[in-house]
């Protein structure tokens, strides 16, 4: 499927943290994130540690490593906004040698299946900058539909950028 082999998901933990790093510290990745410059190890360390607490709560994990027959590609789940509400994030963050190859689409679907495992009636927000296509063609194909625009609502290198929202409704899997 990919040059990286057959996916799989496993729980995010702190024996990723080597390939975190590698992810978090590329510029390239971090471009449409709220990850204002590239990571070095204690940052990624401390990243790492909130994602951990954000999910400890839950009966499951929901924020998974991607990982393919060559090792690390990335992480993609779904942190919970409001688990008493049944409201969920969703991103995904691929080593760039990934790109192109359906690792983000895959991964992402994944994601979603082990979050509506845990949570049947979920539902999933995402958003992504209006000039990150990949990403957006993501979340289309994944059926997750747009519900606002905001104009220049993202700052990155001296650039304003739109934001665009996205849902993903129980009825609409």
């Amino acid at each position: 499927m990919t040059g990286r082999g057959k996916l799989r998901l496993e729980p995010l933990s702190t024996a990723h943290l080597p390939g975190l790093e590698v992810l978090w510290g590329d510029p390239d990745v971090i471009r449409y994130t709220n990850i204002p410059d590239p990571c070095g190890p204690a940052e990624a360390a401390q990243r790492l540690e909130r994602l951990l607490d954000c999910q400890a709560s839950l009966p499951g994990p929901t924020i998974f490593a991607v990982l393919g027959d060559g090792g690390f590609c990335g992480i993609a789940g779904c942190p919970p906004v409001d688990a008493a509400k049944g409201a969920f994030g969703l991103f995904y963050q691929l080593l760039p040698e990934t790109w192109g190859q359906g690792v983000g689409l895959s991964a992402a679907r994944m994601a979603l299946d082990a979050l509506c495992r845990l949570f049947p009636t979920a539902t999933v927000y995402a958003g992504a900058a209006a000039e990150n296509a990949a990403s957006i063609r993501i979340l289309e194909h994944l059926d997750f539909a747009r519900t606002a625009v905001h104009p220049g609502a993202f700052h990155r290198d001296g650039r304003a950028l739109d934001i665009w929202d996205y849902v993903l409704e129980p009825d609409m899997r």
